[in-house]
């Protein structure tokens, strides 16, 4: 009997260490597989925070880039509006205005037509403001015609008709509209000046005008205004030129 239960207690030895031992195992094995598992872990978040440490990287790059892009276009456009700012008073400075717009749309002119600069040059040098004139105008009147027809009272000439002063003007109406046989002389109107050899000059805009016509040496100087009706009086008077 004690031999059975030494036999019973032995057997029940070798199954506690054979629990042991396979418990021993398996928590070994879970142990092996949790620290695989935090190894794999740990490298995989390794390579991932190696992979977002080289896309930080390339968009720091990006960033710097488009920053300095950025103050690139800022210098671009800082130098666009200092030109642009030149621009502006080179053009107050050098594009004429005004009466000088008018007198260079003229020296244009006159070039084109073959005057040489040296003499345009020099007229202007030589020229004054007032000129030395007989300050004795001798004025004359004339109908102004408000169509094309010729007739013996609708023209006049100076400097013994070497200068021939002609025009048109735009029908007075009454207060039916009818046009009367008379120029309106609120209305614009048309001056032509025919020097000897029929070199013509014109002249358009509203009474009083005046216009400067030059023979030689010299300038004839007009001023027209309204006269009674239908006719214009022109006074003309001669100065030295330039």
């Amino acid at each position: 009997m004690v031999t059975g239960f030494r036999e019973s207690r032995r057997r029940q030895r070798r199954k506690q260490r054979l629990f042991l031992a396979k418990f021993s195992t398996v928590l070994v094995a879970l142990v092996l597989l949790g620290f695989f598992a935090y190894e794999t872990g740990t490298a995989f978040a390794q390579r991932e925070v190696r992979s977002l440490r080289k896309e930080v990287a390339a968009l720091k790059l990006q960033l710097n880039g488009i920053d300095s892009e950025n103050q690139n276009l800022a210098a671009q456009l800082r130098g666009a509006k200092d030109q642009l700012v030149d621009w502006n008073k080179r053009y107050e400075q050098d594009v004429p205005t005004g009466e000088a717009k008018g007198l260079f749309s003229s020296l244009i002119r006159r070039l084109d037509e073959g005057v040489p600069a040296k003499r345009l040059d020099f007229v202007i040098r030589e020229v004054n403001a007032s000129g030395k004139c007989s300050n004795q105008p001798t004025e004359r009147r004339f109908i102004l015609p408000t169509d094309e027809k010729r007739a013996a009272n609708n023209w006049v000439g100076f400097a013994n008709t070497s200068i021939v002063i002609t025009g048109q003007g735009v029908p007075a109406t009454d207060g039916d509209g009818r046009p009367q046989p008379w120029f309106d002389s609120g209305k614009e109107i048309y001056i032509k000046f025919t020097r000897a050899g029929g070199k013509t000059n014109e002249l358009k805009g509203l009474l009083p005008l005046s216009y400067g016509v030059v023979m030689g040496d010299t300038e004839w100087r007009f001023n027209i205004v309204a006269g009674p009706r239908g006719f214009v009086i022109v006074s003309g008077d001669s100065c030295e030129y330039p």
